[in-house]
């Protein structure tokens, strides 16, 4: 029994240290027009800015565990073109600090409003990938006077929307990760601890909170996503006049197999770009 108890120790340390990688197209960066930092209580969050600095802003909301370079090779240089491209590096990733809060949305969505305050932005677009889009979501809800239209793909707006198998995956990884931290106590496996764990508690919306967003919204996702399609269906259904695309053959990574054919034409259209 011991034994057995070993290796399943030993199979949740090795998923936890396994990277997510996803499918990318070489394209040309355009130059990071724009670094730097902002502070929200003492704690720095990494941000940079790409495009025309005097055109609309965009903002880009990462995947979990993803930094401000997520989109470098995907959405990142078509949207540059239109748009004045905001990245950033959520809590515990890139150069942005921990923090002693913890991690939540509520919390990531806070350090959006500091963001944005600090950049003399009042109002953005917004494209959000997996909890990106989930970010989007709670940051729309709380704050919708700061958007002017909402993208997300491959998003949930509880545990409960993300299928049984792969969220068995994911409190699988977490329960390793958090024996690892518990261990180690090093910096680096307390953030990855926290950002799993994120998929695991998070978000905590519901289905009326969407009901409140009055702002254009489309959602994306893969026919064989990870977040149940009837999940994904009643997101659409529960935000007035949300449109919804799926994309035929798609996973959950589809922004990164699919950006020129399928994504970045999707977005162009719904922002309003001719």
């Amino acid at each position: 029994m011991k034994k057995f108890v070993s290796l399943l120790l030993c199979a949740a340390l090795v998923l936890c240290c396994a990277p997510v990688s996803y499918a990318k197209t070489s394209v040309e960066m355009p130059e990071l027009a724009e670094y730097g930092f902002v502070e929200n209580n003492g704690v720095k969050i990494e941000y940079g800015i790409y495009g025309d600095m005097s055109a609309e802003p965009l903002l880009l909301l990462s995947p979990n565990g993803g930094d401000m370079h997520c989109f470098d090779d995907s959405v990142l240089p078509e949207m540059s073109k239109h748009f004045k491209v905001i990245t950033v590096s959520p809590r515990c990733t890139g150069n942005s600090d921990r923090g002693d809060d913890g991690l939540t949305f509520e919390i990531m969505s806070d350090d959006l409003v500091v963001l944005l305050d600090t950049l003399g932005i009042e109002k953005t677009k917004i494209f959000g990938f997996s909890d990106g889009g989930n970010l989007g979501m709670v940051f729309t809800v709380a704050h919708p006077e700061r958007v002017e239209a909402l993208t997300v793909m491959g998003s949930n707006i509880n545990p409960l929307g993300t299928k049984v198998f792969d969220q068995i995956g994911i409190v699988w990884k977490y329960l390793g990760l958090v024996i690892k931290a518990a261990f180690t106590q090093k910096t680096e496996d307390l953030n990855r601890r926290d950002i799993q764990g994120l998929m695991v508690y998070q978000p905590n919306l519901t289905f009326k909170d969407l009901q409140k967003i009055e702002i254009p919204v489309l959602n994306i996702y893969g026919e064989h996503d990870m977040i149940k399609r009837i999940h994904s269906k009643r997101i659409t259904k529960n935000i007035p006049n949300a449109q919804e695309l799926m994309i035929e053959g798609g996973g959950h990574g589809s922004c990164f197999d699919y950006t020129d054919t399928i994504i970045n034409p999707a977005l162009l259209s719904f922002y309003g770009v001719e």
